[in-house]
């Protein structure tokens, strides 16, 4: 199914071993604050919440990073990302206990890969989300290289691969073909110096362990070379349904410029609300639309349902949403101007898709760190309806530390982190980032996920960026 809307006003499977070691910082999430908190620092709010910092160098000497994380009711957290072996990057999930470190029992010392596209030079490969089904299965998907042997442009176009593991990090044969489900959307090509070919980002479980693949892919049509949304459905088993949408696709083209899926949630109802962004005539606007659970998109919602309004004048991505009771938050980034650095943001939509613009401050919550890029990637809602967010914040124009932000049910800044609402971790590396966040299911703690970043310089040019996992307490009342 392809809706068009215009805009509105060979794998193989390598063990790899990681070391661990752990250093604490503190800061603070603790009690309950009101909407009436203030923006300002509050000196009697206590900073005394413990974190801990997990490094976890799945390669010693290249880039490895994580992207998503989950929790399970077996007080077990699952992170997904890549490695990179042999200067060809592959999947990688880490399975670790309650208590924080690498559970030995999964993959090889707590870490499996796997190498969907086998090509040396190759650094498309990843795991952008990771999710467990009811039977203890755990579910990637990410991107992987079309073609290895190909040249050229054609060596820069890209695929979808969903992988299951099973519980003990083996490929679950019994799931796609050897436990792969490789989808080709459409075939890339170039715009300018970027490239658009097939991706996913989000990957979300629905009843009776069946999946949504939340990507997108080139645009159809002659000399089209931006990108639409797209969602696929598979079954528990890793084939795609042919229910859903149009033998299993839902495509969406919002206005002619380049569309940029994220994530998905599923109402209580079984309809499914979409988050992403679009770029068209320089503006970057957040988008969110809702499916009904045929893949029909649901015309009570938005405008024909979609919903696609500029947070900011220039720039809003939007790169997560989460529902908050009936409304939905999303998180990200954007700025008011048309240059100049990006602002951590979050907004609220009603059930309806309407713009709450009480949230924040006129509808949106922005937090500049110190006048630097700062960028959000991931969020959760609290129990209380506090708002949890992980990022990216710059303290300097040189360094960027990995960013935590709570703010209050409505929006603004809680005071009791920090006495200003945000927290800064430094990883160790110049450019540290947090990017996937979960809860425990026992609602006690938090755990994200990131890297710290180690980029290439003139004595050592090799990124060697090293995964990181963070955990820290919910003091809740």
């Amino acid at each position: 199914m392809r809706l068009n809307i215009a805009k509105p006003a060979s794998s193989h499977y390598f063990p790899t071993i990681a070391r661990l070691f752990c250093l604490t910082v503190t800061f603070s999430i603790s009690g309950c604050s009101s909407d009436d908190a203030t923006q300002s620092p509050s000196p009697s709010t206590p900073a005394t919440l413990n974190s801990d910092i997990l490094s976890v160098p799945l390669s010693p000497t290249e880039a490895d990073r994580f992207f998503a994380v989950t929790s399970t009711a077996e007080h077990q957290y699952y992170a997904a990302g890549f490695t990179t072996v042999g200067d060809d990057s592959q999947m990688a999930v880490a399975r670790f206990g309650a208590t924080g470190g690498l559970d030995t029992t999964f993959g090889a010392n707590g870490i499996a890969t796997v190498n969907v596209a086998v090509g040396a030079g190759k650094k498309a490969e990843l795991a952008r989300s990771v999710i467990v089904q009811s039977d203890g299965k755990i579910v990637v998907a990410g991107l992987i290289e079309h073609d290895t042997a190909a040249t050229g442009d054609a060596a820069r176009d890209t695929d979808i691969a969903i992988v299951r593991l099973n519980p003990t990090g083996q490929l679950d044969q019994t799931f796609g073909t050897i436990g792969i489900t490789r989808l080709d959307l459409s075939t890339g090509t170039a715009s300018g110096t970027s490239f658009r070919g097939d991706t996913a980002w989000g990957l979300t479980l629905l009843p009776g362990n069946e999946l949504l693949v939340i990507g997108g892919k080139r645009a159809d049509g002659p000399g089209r070379t931006d990108s639409d949304y797209a969602v696929v459905k598979l079954t528990a088993s890793g084939t795609v349904d042919p229910t859903f949408g149009t033998n299993g696709l839902v495509t969406l083209d919002v206005g002619t410029g380049v569309d940029n899926p994220r994530t998905a949630i599923v109402q209580a109802d079984g309809k499914i609300v979409v988050s992403g962004h679009t770029s068209d005539a320089g503006v970057i606007t957040t988008v969110l639309f809702r499916l009904l659970p045929n893949g029909q998109l649901d015309s009570t919602f938005g405008r024909d349902g979609v919903v696609n309004v500029a947070l900011l004048a220039f720039v809003a991505e939007a790169y997560d949403v989460a529902f908050q009771g009936q409304n939905l938050i999303i998180a990200g980034y954007g700025r008011d101007t048309s240059t100049g650095t990006v602002d951590i943001i979050s907004a609220r939509f009603l059930e309806n898709g309407e713009w709450d613009r009480t949230y924040g401050d006129g509808g949106v919550a922005a937090i500049d760190v110190a006048s630097e890029d700062d960028r959000s990637r991931t969020l959760k809602v609290l129990p209380d309806q506090r708002v949890l967010i992980v990022g990216q914040g710059k303290p300097t124009t040189t360094s960027q530390d990995a960013a935590v932000v709570l703010l209050t049910p409505n929006g603004r800044r809680d005071t009791k982190l920090n006495g200003n609402g945000v927290a800064l971790l430094d990883f160790g590396g110049p450019n540290d980032a947090l990017f996937g966040l979960t809860l425990s299911l026992d609602l006690t703690s938090a755990v994200g996920v990131g890297w710290k970043g180690v980029p290439p310089t003139e004595s050592s040019p090799i990124n060697n960026d090293d995964a990181q996992v963070v955990r820290f307490s919910l003091s809740l009342p």
